[in-house]
């Protein structure tokens, strides 16, 4: 039996940071924190969570405190979150998908789509749109 592996954006990490995922989404990620699953983060999803975590930004009525460091051990050093470092493989991918995307969804699909992983966790409805398999609701 394979490990279900997941990718995920950067709102759905930042949304675990503040502990208001919807049931679907938080169910796995639960998943991950028990080595149950794997969550993978493309570095430019991680950059854009710490990114907001240093400058306070609001989620889901909830004010981010601490620092880039603290969420990067939240999230990866002691959390359920694998880095996914770009590859040539990824970028192949993207370069084929970043006209129907922003930069950033554009990155979170090549990644998804390089690692075939089994869905993205994002609450993005352009990517669930494009026919993507997403976990959210």
């Amino acid at each position: 039996m394979t490990t279900p592996t997941y990718t995920a954006d950067a709102v759905a990490l930042l949304v675990y940071l503040v502990d208001g995922l919807p049931e679907r989404a938080d169910h796995v990620f639960a998943q991950a924190e028990a080595g149950e699953a794997v969550i993978q983060a493309p570095s430019t999803a991680l950059a854009e969570v710490f990114y907001a975590v240093s400058r306070d930004k609001d989620v889901r009525g909830v004010q981010l405190t601490g620092t880039p460091e603290d969420a990067r051990q939240a999230l990866v050093a002691n959390g359920p979150i694998a880095l996914a470092p770009t590859t040539d493989d990824e970028l192949l991918e993207y370069t084929s998908v970043v006209d129907g995307f922003s930069i950033h969804d554009a990155l979170v699909v090549a990644s998804h789509a390089a690692r075939e992983t089994d869905a993205v966790i994002t609450s993005d409805g352009t990517i669930q749109d494009a026919g993507i398999e997403t976990i959210w609701k």
